[in-house]
Parts: C-alpha cells; sequence; structure tokens
C-alpha cells in the first residue's frame, strides 16, 4: 500500500483513479526521469495505458514483474539499453508482440541519474 496524503487520496477518488486508468492519470503522464519511481509493466509511463494491459500475455511470462523502470536496463556509456527477462522462451507467435513492445520502449527517454518528483508518492 502506498503512502499518500489524503489531498491525493481525494484527487483521486473524484478523478476516477482506482486501477490507474482514471482521466486525470491519462491526462497527467508520467515524466520518467531516471525510472526509478515507475513500475516497468504495471505503471502508465508510455502512452496512455500500462504494458501490462497492452501486452497480457509477455507480462505473464516476464520475470520483470512488479520491477521499477531503471531495473529493466542498464546503462551501456551512454547509451540506455533494455534487459527484459522472460520465464520462458517465446513461441513464435510472440515475437511480433515483443519486436512491438520494442517499438514502444524505443520511444522511452530515460535520463541517467535525474530524481523525477511525480507527486504520486506523498
Amino acid at each position: 500500500m502506498r503512502l499518500q496524503s489524503w489531498w491525493w487520496k481525494d484527487l483521486g477518488k473524484v478523478c476516477g483513479e482506482g486501477d490507474g486508468d482514471g482521466w486525470f492519470q491519462e491526462a497527467v503522464g508520467w515524466k520518467v526521469g531516471s525510472g526509478d519511481k515507475a513500475r516497468f509493466w504495471e505503471d502508465v509511463w508510455i502512452r496512455n495505458v500500462n504494458l501490462k494491459t497492452l501486452f497480457p500475455r509477455l507480462y505473464s511470462v516476464s520475470l520483470n514483474q512488479g520491477q521499477k523502470v531503471e531495473e529493466v536496463g542498464m546503462w551501456d556509456d551512454a547509451s540506455w539499453r533494455w534487459c527484459l527477462r522472460w520465464r520462458c522462451a517465446r513461441f513464435e507467435w510472440e515475437v511480433p508482440m515483443e519486436e512491438e513492445l520494442g517499438m514502444h520502449l524505443s520511444r522511452a527517454i530515460i535520463i541517467k541519474d535525474v530524481k523525477v518528483y511525480t507527486g504520486l508518492d506523498m
């Protein structure tokens, strides 16, 4: 359970939040920064829906469930490299899903050593 101020809890109720799909979450979104706040699969940080919802099959075989964005990649000199881990090899029919996930991830901007305050963890 996250610790939040009463203000944020009340705002969440008014805005239809609960599972992260209310209008407030869609309108505001996240600045990921170094990725130390947003959960890779479960939070909305790319587009307006979480990756768990976009790719339920890949989520089900991921070993990165519950991890923060910064824990699902690493810096290779000055470049960010994603390091997704899977419980098993993907079937041939899952390859297009993994490629689409890669396309979404290629648009993400991860900034080295920058902490971004989102206000969501008050």
